[in-house]
């Protein structure tokens, strides 16, 4: 046998069956929940720490190699050639290594020097001087040869005449330290 089914006696309510429309009942409608909000203060954190983070790795990388082209530029070499064309004795002075300088007073010309400049300040310098009894058509001349090349020559004329040359050695025309 079947038994009736009882209606149920809990009626529905309206306002959830027909959304928006007037709550028949005048009963308020339940408390909404507000909408979950997300907090912002840890994204804006992370990102500050990643926008540092980058900043220090990008300023430790360029220090890095700017300390190892310090290093490289400190222990290249140069090899300089000086030349003194002319006649007769003459006096010589010129730059050597750590910038030093070196004399020689009665100097047979033509001469020749070679010297190897090391460090950062590669700084050639030459300066020749004929002798006081020197003719006065008597030319003296000076010359700084780099890796085979002539990068600076001065002439001067007459008894006592200077010529002076100087030539700043670029890290093109240095070769690493061995």
């Amino acid at each position: 046998m079947t038994t009736p089914q009882q209606p149920n006696s809990a009626q529905p309510d309206p306002a959830q069956q027909y959304p928006g429309q007037p709550n028949p009942y005048a009963q308020p409608y339940p408390p909404q929940q507000p909408a979950k909000r997300r907090k912002k203060w840890p994204w804006i954190v992370g990102g500050l720490v990643i926008v540092f983070l980058a900043i220090v790795g990008g300023c430790a990388a360029m220090v890095g190699g700017v300390a190892n082209e310090i290093d490289k530029a400190s222990n290249s070499t140069a090899t300089v050639t000086y030349r003194v064309k002319g006649s007769g004795n003459g006096s010589v002075t010129y730059s050597d290594q750590d910038f030093n300088i070196a004399q020689d007073t009665a100097a047979q010309l033509p001469w020749e020097k070679e010297v190897t400049l090391k460090g950062f300040g590669k700084l050639a310098s030459l300066t020749a001087t004929n002798d006081f009894e020197a003719a006065s058509d008597q030319t003296i001349t000076c010359e700084i040869v780099v890796n085979g090349e002539v990068r600076n020559t001065q002439t001067s004329r007459g008894p006592a005449a200077t010529a002076d040359c100087s030539y700043s050695v670029p890290s093109e025309d240095t070769q690493p330290s061995q």
